[in-house]
């Protein structure tokens, strides 16, 4: 049985671009640069979600900036990256059914419009990011969208003696993790990039009695 959601009180924060918002946010629309059906050639996160991003990336040593690789989420690149996704598992030797289900929503949440229950894209909560600095982005030990165990935010934690690499690999998803928590952000644990305000996870996990943000199915 589902669990009841958390309540969502609406606070009607409008979506704002990320694109020219400050110096210090860069924008990389992942999913834009992979032709993903739907997606945007920028991206956009709730004002309150905004700020906490500047409020971030304003920690950061001259040189460097956040990168937001994703946001608000259109109904249609979350169909198309719940397709896609289901479809590596299936090749992978996967079977239709729970376990199936269960691996699917790890990584990418089931498409949903109820008005209870959006995914955390859809509100503009949810927001996807890493850190560049001088030379680049920083090893975060994974790609963004690794689906592995790798991932978790905390996978370099739990390494038995790690080398200097693994150990720098820990300092900057340390860094990030930081960052975004003093900024007011929680993270999803399975994935190092994931980080969410104002939405029903944000509120689950910060004992919230309800939810700022509910879905936005279009930015006009």
């Amino acid at each position: 049985m589902l669990q009841t959601p958390i309540p969502i009180e609406e606070n009607n924060e409008p979506l704002v671009s990320l694109a020219y918002y400050s110096p210090r946010i860069k924008v990389y629309p992942f999913y834009y640069h992979q032709k993903i059906n739907g997606s945007l050639p920028d991206c956009y996160v709730r004002a309150g979600v905004a700020e906490r991003l500047v409020q971030a990336a304003e920690r950061l040593d001259d040189g460097y900036t956040l990168v937001v690789l994703d946001g608000w989420r259109p109904l249609s690149v979350q169909q198309a990256l719940y397709d896609q996704f289901k479809s590596v598992l299936l090749a992978q030797g996967w079977r239709e059914g729970e376990e199936l289900f269960a691996e699917l929503s790890k990584y990418v949440a089931k498409p949903s419009v109820e008005p209870d229950r959006p995914s955390r894209h859809l509100t503009g909560g949810a927001v996807d990011v890493t850190i560049a600095g001088p030379n680049g982005w920083l090893d975060m030990g994974t790609a963004f969208d690794d689906f592995t165990e790798r991932a978790r935010t905390h996978y370099f934690e739990q390494v038995d003696k790690p080398d200097d690499h693994a150990l720098y690999i820990r300092t900057n998803r340390r860094l990030l993790h930081r960052l975004m928590a003093e900024a007011g952000f929680t993270n999803y644990s399975e994935e190092w990039w994931h980080y969410d305000f104002g939405n029903q996870a944000w509120a689950l996990q910060t004992g919230q009695p309800a939810a700022l943000y509910g879905g936005i199915l279009s930015l006009e």
